[in-house]
């Protein structure tokens, strides 16, 4: 069996999130090589430039739309999209001040409030029922209750962690008796298919792929056992939230009118999506079925009413896995103030 790492106590995270920082700073960051420029710069630019870390994931994907449909700059601010691969370089790059903003897991929002990071949740982005799970390719492996002894692939710390464990304690089975092997998301299911691990835990577009490509692959867990268990929300750096709240309501609205053009135009918004998730139109088929999208008012509503419970039963989650140490109490990071005044101005 392969050994599996003790969860990093938060001395070795912050310092494992220091050294990827240096990194990161030393490489500027992801993709964009322009991520680092200030907001709203020395009032030379008429547009407040935001930068927003994230994945490939569809459930971000109103943000692409949003630039190229021009719903940011309608609203007064640039977005600049900085793209990350795994969670781990993506969390470095919001903790260091990259960037203003980021699309964040829940899970990763209660890892960095466990680390002190200072931040204000502003929209909740989508929730995962059918697009994150657990896709086995050793056709002796065929439910959560076949896991015992299995070798298994995901990133550890992700949504993926969260949801794998979720179905282990669901199952009553033992971590410790799983082959655990660190793969992010993106390369999972290309490793089940392989046949380097019997099962990978992983999202779209990548299950689809792992699910087409492999002979034996079949999904045996999904999110939706625990709607919302797998789900995201936008955070901003506190400082810049503060300093350029009209910045905030802008990135908001623009988030509102994407949405607005996915459910009215959805071939089209999902071909955008497709494209800036490495997919080409069609390739997803039903995956976006699997993903619930927020509108600015589903978002406002949820974070108002539900969101409190949620963050109450990721953190416990997390607690029982040695994920954190703390219990962060999300009226310290919560603000639904900026989608009350996105609302007001549509």
């Amino acid at each position: 069996m392969a050994m599996k790492g003790q969860p990093l106590t938060r001395i070795g995270l912050i310092a494992a999130l220091a050294l990827l920082l240096a990194v990161l700073l030393a490489s500027c960051g992801g993709e964009d090589s322009d991520a680092g420029t200030e907001a709203g710069g020395d009032g030379s630019n008429e547009m407040t430039e935001v930068a927003i870390g994230t994945q490939p994931w569809i459930g971000y994907g109103p943000f692409w739309i949003a630039d190229e449909q021009g719903f940011d700059t309608d609203h007064g601010v640039d977005i600049k999209l900085v793209n990350f691969s795994t969670d781990q370089d993506l969390e470095s790059g919001f903790a260091s001040g990259k960037f203003q903003a980021a699309n964040n897991a829940n899970n990763t929002l209660i890892r960095l409030a466990d680390l002190g990071l200072d931040y204000k949740i502003v929209l909740m982005e989508d929730v995962s029922l059918e697009a994150d799970a657990i896709v086995s390719c050793n056709p002796d492996i065929r439910s959560i209750d076949d896991l015992e002894g299995a070798k298994v692939a995901f990133e550890e710390f992700s949504v993926s962690d969260v949801l794998f464990r979720y179905a282990l304690n669901e199952a009553g089975i033992s971590f410790d008796t799983i082959d655990y092997v660190p793969i992010p998301a993106a390369d999972a299911g290309t490793a089940a298919v392989a046949g380097r691990v019997d099962v990978a835990v992983t999202y779209q577009p990548y299950l689809q792929a792992a699910v087409e490509e492999g002979d034996n692959c079949e999904i045996i867990f999904t999110a939706g056992e625990n709607p919302g268990l797998i789900s995201d929300a936008l955070a901003i750096n506190s400082e810049f939230a503060e300093s350029d709240p009209d910045a905030v309501v802008g990135v908001l609205q623009a988030w509102g009118d994407a949405v607005d053009f996915y459910n009215e135009s959805t071939k089209e918004a999902q071909a955008i999506i497709a494209k800036n998730v490495g997919s080409k139109p069609g390739e997803l088929g039903s995956t976006f079925e699997g993903v619930q999208l927020f509108d600015l008012q589903q978002s406002q509503d949820y974070l108002a009413k539900d969101y409190e419970s949620l963050w109450a039963d990721i953190r416990s989650i997390m607690l029982d896995q040695g994920q954190i140490e703390s219990e962060p109490d999300v009226n310290d990071y919560l603000d639904t103030s900026f989608g009350e005044q996105a609302l007001g101005g549509e």
